[in-house]
């Protein structure tokens, strides 16, 4: 023996949890949220975690010079952690509503630059917007200290603005602010209160926090109010809808310039045609990566045209080429929902389970209310073959939002898969009259069939426009080919997965081992094929990607 001690390795999420006196979530948190330091190991069969006990040593002790009640855990982490509530609009004009929800996300935005603070995101935030729970009930969910709520009247270019931090545990205001304007100073209200709130936080800003607070990614007020209309409209996900969203966010961009969030948001809403079923062709991705080489040309760097260049690999089955934009993103931006939900699904497409828990803890710590994130703690454990512990998630999901059509989908595929098949065959042949025909209740008839114990020629085919817009993703060809598996039918079910293969769907474990529904064409020579060159796709996956 040399006599030099070989040091600690903890080689679990359960060992590191114990080692640390917490739980493995608050463990899995605190490496989101505090740099916790851990590390990563890929095989071709699985990925393992592992931390070194000196270096959990050190980084307990930073945490506790940085601030003396750190060792506390959790609650530390909870007093730095704030809601915002949709601000009510108070002005002459119920036309300008928008402006309120402009005003809330834009707060929510400024308040997400100060890294110490967690926020809820504008998605969650938003599905509050007239609520009659009270504050402690709505801290409660989203798991917050704070509330912050207000209003916006205007009155001709002129603002007021009132606000309140509230404590929901004793419903005490903690401070208020009212801040009054002309509508060209919106920005400057914006940072004003986002550094009034930190200051009655107690949170000391960092040098880069006071950067990016001052930095406004949007300086013209008329092209952000076209923004903000645009993305009203895109939201609807109509043909129409989408075209006029297309058409303010031109008019802003002829307003302000080249500023990469407006160009960011017209490549993602040229997306929405492929998303929404629209149009399946090439010409939306086209669309999107003009915009994207033009946010590039400006600032290469910018979290918007990183996450627009995600979304574009991710539509053309690029998961290596969507992980490392996404990475990129998120050093600019941590805690962006939409970064955070399509990194952790690209991960789990791509088989690479351990590297998206992490991201799904601080997704679901900043976007709680969304229902599609709330399923995804049970699509990880699907993935690894633990499908009794993934129902709970999906029917959380599923309640959320029950009209839904495919959340009801997602609903009937893992009931399915967790051999509660009754339950699963009752909900597939229980479609509202007004979801009868689309794509989702068509897939859930295939479904029906196989789980009645019939074959492919019981269920009626998708017609051809649901054909056409099946293809345009990795999720339905998926789900098609379970379900045609589950009725026998080898042939359509190695069709359909090649499909969801060719678009990113590479989880070689899944399918080779973990996946029930393919077990009665597993075998087949054909899908054997296929799954020779999925083997080949997820062992060739860039296994340590560039991370933030």
């Amino acid at each position: 023996m040399n006599g030099t001690a070989k040091p600690e390795q903890l080689r679990s999420w359960k060992a590191i949890a114990a080692y640390l006196g917490c739980s493995v979530r608050s463990a899995r948190r605190w490496e989101a949220e505090e740099e916790l330091p851990v590390h990563r190991h890929m095989h071709k069969s699985q990925g393992t975690v592992y931390a070194y006990a000196h270096e959990l040593d050190a980084w307990r002790q930073r945490g506790e010079k940085r601030n003396p009640s750190s060792a506390k855990g959790a609650g530390t982490e909870l007093d730095r952690s704030i809601a915002v509530l949709p601000f009510s609009y108070v002005g002459p004009d119920p036309a300008n509503e928008y402006i309120a929800d402009g005003f809330t996300e834009e707060i929510i935005a400024d308040l997400s630059k100060i890294r110490a603070l967690r926020v809820i995101s504008r998605t969650s935030s938003m599905t509050l917007k007239d609520t009659h729970r009270n504050a402690r009930s709505i801290a409660k969910t989203l798991n917050v200290r704070y509330l912050l709520e207000g209003t916006v009247r205007q009155q001709r270019d002129s603002l007021r603005i009132s606000t309140r931090l509230i404590d929901p545990a004793s419903d005490d205001r903690l401070w208020a602010g009212k801040y009054d304007g002309a509508i060209d100073e919106v920005f400057t209200i914006q940072e004003k209160i986002a550094r009034d709130v930190a200051d009655a936080l107690h949170l000391r800003l960092t040098v880069d926090d006071d950067r990016r607070l001052a930095k406004h990614s949007v300086e013209d007020v008329a092209a952000w109010r076209y923004a903000l209309q645009a993305r009203q409209e895109a939201l609807r996900w109509r043909p129409e809808s989408i075209d006029q969203a297309i058409s303010l966010l031109e008019t802003a961009l002829e307003s302000a310039g080249e500023v990469p969030v407006f160009l960011a948001a017209l490549g993602r809403t040229w997306l929405h045609y492929r998303e929404a079923g629209i149009d399946t062709g090439p010409n939306p991705i086209d669309q999107a990566e003009r915009y994207a080489e033009r946010i590039a040309a400006i600032d290469p760097d910018s979290a918007a045209g990183l996450q627009l260049a995600g979304w574009i690999h991710y539509a053309r089955g690029e998961l290596r080429d969507a992980v490392r934009s996404l990475n990129l993103a998120m050093r600019q931006e941590p805690n962006d929902p939409d970064t955070l939900g399509l990194l952790a699904n690209c991960y789990l497409l791509s088989g690479r389970g351990v590297l998206a828990r992490p991201v799904i803890d601080r997704l679901l710590a900043v976007d709680p209310l969304t229902p599609l994130n709330r399923c995804l703690p049970g699509w990880a454990d699907a993935l690894e073959g633990d499908f009794a512990s993934a129902v709970d998630p999906y029917r959380d999901m599923y309640e959320l939002d029950p009209g839904n059509p495919l959340a009801r989908l997602f609903y009937i595929w893992i009931l399915a898969s967790a051999d509660k098949r009754d339950d699963a065959l009752a909900l597939a042949t229980s479609f509202p009259d007004v979801l009868s025909g689309s794509l989702p209740q068509q897939v859930a008839a295939v479904f029906a069939a196989g789980l009645a114990g019939g074959t492919s020629t019981d269920a009626a085919g998708l017609t051809e426009q649901a054909d056409v817009i099946a293809m345009s993703g990795d999720m339905f060809p998926r789900l098609i080919a379970q379900a045609h598996a589950l009725t026998g039918d080898a042939q359509s079910a190695t069709h359909w997965m090649s499909l969801a293969v060719d678009r990113g769907f590479i989880n070689y474990p899944f399918l080779a081992e973990h996946d029930p529904l393919l077990a009665p064409v597993r075998d087949e020579p054909e899908f054997q094929a296929l799954l020779v060159d999925v083997r080949q796709r997820w062992e060739r996956f860039d296994e340590q990607p560039d991370h933030g």
